[in-house]
């Protein structure tokens, strides 16, 4: 779907006026890999922020306000939603300021300080009985498949040239279906899916959990609680020591009590975690070639050898074996340098393998 951008902008004015903040002064933030775009808004000495998010092309902003007043009932800070045009796609949000853990971190902010915090976060969410009992879809065994499957249409062909033949894209899709079914049952919880540095910020005049703002939780799902903390420690944009990466998994165990008390828990969470682990970097490898093939986005190619070695690095576990043979098989070189491209040749072999039929087994 395409957007008329001079309408757009009249939509904007429209919706700015009806919240009462007409004449404002409104500066555009930088835009990311979503379809959606943000204002900074001031007046007098009041800021506030504006989504705007295109129906048809980005993630509707009924469902990011679905959840965050969700969270909000939880006791998490997320920005209180202060006007709203579900149907044309706008939301007034509160401004939560610019301290993200990224630009923190970057200026040198206490590395184990920040984390504890996030982590602590996490603590807090899946301990509340009521963080599941909201109406999201499930983080199923398709929905995962689906989202690896990223990979094999997008990131082999962009590294090797040439399209997955059908039979070796099938032995992909049975690999992840054999590694998913062989895991153990896990509580369910609310999985926001994009629990990183960009998300999370520092909130002044706040104390405890309440102290760290999340942003950006639109796509949350139900699913395993170990994919929040693991997309935490293992940032595709920040390269994080695994010792430490230990330390804040240790962390988040020790402040659940008795969820993950004995051993057997504990290796049942990290088969999840690992697992989850591989599947989220064969995803993000796919979407940082597509961002590239097809949208002619390249900031995200400096992070694929850091995402490439940490799904080689979760592959080496024993629940991983059928993923990693398949690799071993179709695909070995996958850590090979993403040098320059035919983006036309990407596209058409990635759109031409995503219509293969796709068999759970």
């Amino acid at each position: 779907m395409k957007i008329n951008p001079v309408q757009r902008e009249k939509d904007r004015i429209d919706f700015v006026k009806l919240a009462g903040w007409e004449g404002s002064e409104s500066t555009p933030l930088p835009v990311d890999a979503s379809a959606r775009c943000y204002f900074r808004l001031r007046k007098n000495d009041e800021t506030t922020m504006l989504m705007d998010a295109p129906p048809g092309v980005a993630e509707p902003v009924e469902v990011f306000a679905k959840v965050a007043r969700h969270l909000l009932a939880c006791g998490i800070s997320v920005p209180e939603i202060l006007h709203e045009d579900i149907e044309r796609g706008f939301l007034l949000l509160e401004d939560f300021g610019e301290n993200t853990y990224a630009r923190l971190l970057a200026a040198g902010e206490n590395e184990e300080t920040l984390y504890e915090l996030a982590v602590d976060v996490l603590v807090k969410m899946h301990s509340s009985e009521k963080l599941p009992d909201i109406d999201m879809p499930p983080y199923d065994l398709a929905f995962l498949v689906r989202e690896a499957l990223i990979m094999a249409d997008w990131y082999y062909p962009s590294i090797t040239g040439q399209g997955l033949l059908p039979e070796a894209r099938q032995g992909y899709i049975d690999a992840w279906c054999q590694v998913f079914n062989g895991l153990p049952a896990l509580p369910t919880t609310l999985v926001l899916r994009d629990f990183h540095i960009d998300n999370l910020m520092i909130l002044e005049g706040r104390e405890g959990v309440s102290a760290c703002g999340l942003l950006d939780f639109q796509t949350a799902v139900l699913g395993a609680p170990p994919y929040d903390l693991m997309s935490l420690v293992e940032d595709a944009r920040r390269d994080i020591d695994p010792t430490f990466r230990a330390s804040m998994v240790a962390r988040y165990f020790s402040k659940m009590g008795e969820l993950f008390k004995n051993e057997e828990d504990r290796k049942s969470y990290m088969d999840w975690y690992y697992v989850l682990s591989a599947q989220r970097h064969a995803k993000v490898l796919g979407l940082f070639s597509r961002l590239y093939a097809r949208d002619n986005k390249d900031a995200y190619l400096k992070h694929i050898p850091r995402v490439s070695g940490l799904m080689a690095s979760s592959m080496k576990q024993d629940i991983l074996k059928p993923v990693k043979s398949w690799f071993e098989t179709h695909f070995s070189d996958f850590r090979s340098e993403f040098g320059p491209i035919n983006q036309n040749q990407v596209v058409q072999l990635a759109t031409k393998t995503e219509m293969s039929v796709t068999k759970l087994t």
